[in-house]
């Protein structure tokens, strides 16, 4: 194999990893979300919603917008410093990537880690930055809460029913209720904002060193719920600077692999044979996820779906449809950072 193909095989490691970490960003967010549920749902009970006159009206709206304008600000603010740490994870991993798999030195440019934080928070994704994501979830929250409440004044509802039909039913996991909404908007949201920083953290180190870095790959999880637009881009190679970059789309999950210069492109000499061959330039093979995890150890394909899907997976019984299972196999970024590391080791690749 090709060194590219050895980054590309260790970038696809990597980006379990990263939806793993994305999976238990989610649920921290989430988590903060239900307990603040807690001051809206007690806010709600203190008044007789069904026989509230205009102005108390309006006053209990002005109070639960105060309570979700504080709810977007503690999650917005708690997010924020878990995404600038992962754009400087990002950058390390693959400057560490691009150390312990090339057969030689290469003198690749490490940017300050304001530099990194800076350029992510200074692009949006899908159109609109974290900020905003967040002011239309808060926007959308009350509004839906100020249309229960009126609504269900007019129509003549007890406290009781607008409140289940606000919280939801517990036969239900309180999914059936309007604040669901928010959860299910936050979490997009999330997971978009994380593969957003980590490519956005790649995309700038890769452009920074271009003299080592001619192009990227894109990437993509080939399931049944790819999107028709990551479909048609995966394996489609782009210039290191410019060309489309993931995410595609909300909840997108494919990423790109950079593809080194030949060792003649980088001006490199006598070098052995055997590196010569390796750095070769070459793109990395065509290949996707599930193939790839097809030549994985049977621990490391257990880990990934599970004992049961991971042997109908071997057993070729069913077609791969998960890239991660998000009913577990959480990480956090401290834990993704020992994980990598201690891969490197195992691989004898530390030094």
């Amino acid at each position: 194999m090709s060194l590219n193909d050895d980054i590309a095989d260790a970038q696809i490691a990597h980006s379990i990893g990263l939806q793993r970490l994305s999976t238990a960003t989610v649920r921290k967010i989430v988590a903060r979300l239900r307990r603040s549920e807690g001051r809206i749902l007690a806010r709600l009970a203190r008044d007789d919603l069904s026989a509230l006159s205009r102005a108390r009206q309006e006053r209990l709206l002005k109070d639960l917008e105060a309570i979700l304008e504080t709810v977007k600000a503690d999650t917005l603010g708690r997010l924020t410093i878990d995404l600038e740490a992962l754009a400087e994870y990002e950058v390390e991993y693959q400057l560490d990537l691009f150390e312990n798999v090339a057969p030689v030195r290469l003198d690749f440019v490490r940017p300050p880690s304001s530099q990194i934080v800076a350029v992510v928070n200074s692009r949006p994704f899908q159109g609109r930055f974290l900020r905003e994501w967040f002011d239309e979830i808060e926007t959308g929250a009350y509004r839906r809460l100020r249309n229960t409440i009126r609504g269900g004044i007019v129509e003549g509802r007890t406290t009781d029913q607008m409140i289940r039909e606000i919280r939801g039913t517990a036969a239900q996991g309180y999914k059936d209720g309007i604040l669901n909404r928010t959860r299910r908007d936050v979490e997009v949201v999330v997971r978009t904002a994380v593969a957003h920083t980590a490519q956005a953290a790649r995309t700038d180190l890769y452009a920074r060193n271009s003299a080592l870095i001619k192009a990227v790959q894109w990437t993509s999880t080939l399931d049944g719920r790819t999107s028709a637009i990551c479909r048609a881009r995966d394996n489609k190679v782009f210039p290191v600077d410019s060309g489309p970059r993931p995410p595609a789309h909300p909840s997108c999950r494919s990423s790109v692999v950079p593809v080194l210069k030949s060792w003649r492109e980088m001006g490199l000499k006598g070098l052995p044979e055997s590196t010569r061959a390796s750095m070769n330039g070459q793109v990395p093979a065509d290949q996707t996820y599930s193939t790839w995890l097809r030549k994985q150890s049977v621990a490391f394909q257990n880990e990934v779906l599970g004992v049961k899907k991971a042997t109908l997976f071997r057993r070729g019984s069913v077609d791969l449809d998960r890239f991660v299972d998000r009913a577990g196999n959480e990480l956090t970024l401290d834990e993704l950072r020992k994980r990598e590391s201690e891969a490197w080791t195992k691989a004898g690749l530390n030094s």
